[in-house]
């Protein structure tokens, strides 16, 4: 796209020319949705701009866009944008503050609407911000920096007012960086179902999960001619802190890279701390020390579940693998699993599973202790009063894991180091996992830090998997008091 249009109110024409990048992405027909997940500087704020433009001309009074950014302050830079650029290409376009809306070409909008809004940070400002937004009516839904959030609920949420009259195209457009937050989401929706193209190579594919044709493009900064690409590469390698497989995703916007999100992203590396196991390799009735079993219960959210065993071969004293993984999930539209909600299976049902999970290890619930919240035994109304309770009826005893003895941040000090040290150190304890522990790779690296308090994990966010395992590693490093009377260490 080569447009035309004044700037800033003056006679002076300004040309705006697209980058390749850009125009792949002008050129995708206007009903599919759109995933750029590409490096950083490569045009995607400007690109948002060039789409506003295109599409006011192309629909008219039924284009009503509705553009999302992690905060406010975020949108303030594509505010700037389309104001210089809106204003210019349609006069008499209005800015409204109070609705944080533009209106395209007059007051009446005869080129449509664009509204902003933030996707913001916690929980509950979501479920607010989702609710301010119910009840509008949009043709186009673009929402950048999409890697920001760990889960696609909020988006997922906004699908409800995307609807415009019979004839006007719909679409959805999802800008994001590799390597943050919701990498993983992102990756399983669209990078794997493209499979994994290469820059510059746009896919188009068919997606249960909206029901129509979805593109996927990434990219990096070389193409973006407006900067020194020496001197922004040296940028993006302090950005990285010195991880290989981060850079790579920020500069050249890989989606094939195993990633460590913003908490775990200096020590984490499958490539270190994966060992095959099977059933039948270790012999765990014989096992010393006794393997045991940590889980995080859940209905609505998934229900995790690790065979730890400790000291196992050719690791220091004091190391934990996670042999293998018991994760209760909910799968999408497409058959993919879903890390982010369970499945409200009963009690009964989910004990009937742990059985079976740990016969293919060859011992049953009684021959392992399983470590589990202790929360779980509130009485919470349970056929037998308390979620343990039902567990025990239906033969899976269960063992406090008595967590709040020890802080989450020293629980989550404890597994950093252990991952950091895994196959460098030889004088400390290692923390291991087989390639069974698919949930564990798919929601551990994506991990956010808590905005404030960045010593533990973000409120809202998939974090099963590493609850789970913080409270096995915990409870078994944990020293045993011993007899009556005062406690000595």
């Amino acid at each position: 796209m080569t447009g035309t249009v004044a700037a800033g109110g003056s006679t002076e024409r300004q040309i705006l020319q697209t980058n390749p990048f850009q125009q792949i992405l002008l050129d995708v027909p206007l009903n599919d949705v759109i995933c750029a997940g590409t490096a950083k500087a490569t045009g995607k704020s400007f690109w948002i701009v060039l789409r506003v433009i295109r599409d006011a001309q192309i629909v008219g009074k039924d284009f009503h866009a509705l553009i999302t950014r992690s905060s406010f302050q975020a949108l303030q830079e594509v505010q700037t944008l389309l104001y210089r650029y809106l204003t210019a290409a349609y006069p008499g376009t209005t800015w409204n503050s109070a609705e944080n809306m533009f209106r395209i070409g007059g007051r009446s909008a005869p080129r449509g609407t664009v509204e902003l809004a933030y996707t913001a940070s916690s929980p509950l400002e979501q479920i607010r911000a989702a609710q301010r937004l119910q009840g509008r009516s949009k043709s186009l839904l673009i929402h950048d920096e999409a890697g920001t959030q760990p889960s696609p609920d909020f988006y997922d949420q906004l699908q409800g007012v995307l609807r415009a009259p019979q004839g006007v195209p719909t679409s959805v457009v999802f800008l994001a960086n590799p390597g943050g937050p919701g990498h993983v989401w992102l990756k399983n929706r669209f990078a794997i179902p493209a499979g994994l193209p290469d820059p510059m190579r746009p896919v188009r594919f068919w997606s249960e999960e909206y029901g129509k044709h979805c593109v996927f493009l990434t990219a990096n900064a070389s193409i973006n001619k407006h900067i020194d690409w020496e001197a922004y590469k040296r940028q993006v390698e302090l950005m990285a802190g010195g991880d290989p497989a981060m850079e790579a995703a920020l500069l050249e916007g890989r989606w094939d890279q195993d990633l460590g999100g913003a908490f775990f992203a200096s020590c984490w590396s499958p490539g270190r701390c994966r060992r095959v196991v099977r059933p039948g390799d270790i012999n765990l009735r014989e096992h010393n020390p006794r393997p045991f079993v940590c889980l995080d219960w859940g209905v609505a959210n998934p229900m995790v579940a690790y065979l730890c065993i400790p000291n196992p071969p050719d690791a220091p004293k004091g190391s934990i693998l996670l042999a293998d993984e018991f994760y209760v999930s909910e799968t999408d539209r497409s058959g993919r699993r879903s890390f982010l909600k369970g499945v409200y299976m009963s009690n009964a049902e989910q004990a009937e599973g742990l059985r079976e999970w740990l016969w293919r290890w060859g011992v049953t619930p009684t021959d392992i202790r399983i470590v589990a919240d202790d929360a779980i035994w509130n009485a919470t109304g349970g056929h037998k009063g308390s979620v343990a309770g039902d567990f025990r009826s239906a033969g899976v005893p269960m063992t406090r894991a008595e967590k709040m003895l020890d802080r989450e941040a020293s629980g989550l000090s404890v597994m950093r180091n252990m991952m950091a040290a895994t196959d460098k150190d030889p004088s400390r304890p290692w923390l291991l996992w087989s390639p069974a522990c698919e949930g564990w790779e798919a929601t551990i690296p994506s991990l956010p830090r808590h905005p404030r308090d960045p010593e533990v994990i973000a409120d809202g966010v998939p974090n099963h998997s590493c609850d789970a395992a913080r409270m096995g590693i915990m409870w078994y490093q944990r020293k045993w008091p011993v007899g009556k009377g005062p406690r000595f260490w």
